[in-house]
């Protein structure tokens, strides 16, 4: 009897071991690829920022992924089968919602050589990748991703207003 109750017990202790290594690990690369429709490599560099929190989970979010040269070209590829994923330089209209931000300590640069994707998480929007029709809201729901392809760098920024 006593046989039963360790290996039970340690089989939970297993499963919540395992829970917590895929909440701290591979959920964010989960939330993040289909977020940006596209798969992010598991373990690649990850730093992140955020802001949530407030009234009604109003803040922002960015995340700075670095690539390994092969999981780079690995990514390119299946950004270049998308096509929601722009070449840079990214669009005029969308140049203030990515540097007007308010995180501290983390920005994203001007890039030149990459892709850029964008996708309206408002709830009413008509084409979730048009990101015209978010200029004339009151509240933003967005997030733009911009792929750095000279430096192998993935930058996710999320609105919630």
């Amino acid at each position: 009897m006593k046989k039963f109750f360790k290996r039970t017990f340690f089989i939970i202790l297993l499963f919540i071991i395992i829970y917590i290594i895929y909440l701290h690990t591979l959920y964010d690369y989960n939330f993040y690829s289909s977020l940006i429709e596209t798969p992010i490599p598991m373990f690649a560099k990850m730093e992140e920022k955020d802001t949530h929190g407030g009234f009604h989970g109003d803040g922002e979010t960015l995340v700075k992924i670095y690539f390994s040269n092969k999981q780079a070209e690995r990514f390119v590829s299946k950004i270049e089968n998308n096509t929601h994923w722009n070449k840079s330089p990214i669009d005029e209209t969308l140049m203030p919602c990515i540097t007007n931000n308010s995180i501290e300590d983390m920005s994203i640069p001007f890039v030149e050589k990459g892709y850029w994707f964008f996708l309206d998480r408002y709830s009413k929007a008509t084409n979730k990748y048009n990101y015209n029709d978010m200029l004339n809201r009151a509240s933003s729901n967005y997030s733009i991703a911009i792929f750095d392809r000279e430096f192998n760098i993935l930058y996710i920024y999320s609105l919630d207003t």
